[in-house]
């Protein structure tokens, strides 16, 4: 994309927190680490990695999904 930073240069909003990385927030952290991960080549990786677990967690929320419906279709017919 046109707006991404190029080169070594990091965002103005994780400059400042090079020297010490205890004092500030986990969450600008992740950022900056996202961020470096998104640089490069890495982009197809992290979006081929996001996809297969959105895809795990689909088949997992489904087949727990059939699961529950199963348990309660047996309950239904016991009850009659």
């Amino acid at each position: 994309m046109s707006n991404e930073p190029k080169g070594p240069d990091q965002p103005a909003s994780t400059r400042h927190h090079q020297g010490s990385s205890t004092l500030h927030p986990l969450g600008s952290r992740i950022r900056a680490r996202l961020g470096q991960m998104l640089d490069g080549g890495r982009r197809r990786r992290l979006r081929a990695l996001a996809r297969t677990t959105g895809h795990g967690i689909l088949r997992g929320s489904a087949g727990a999904l059939g699961a529950s419906g199963t348990t309660w279709i047996i309950w239904w017919i016991q009850q009659r």
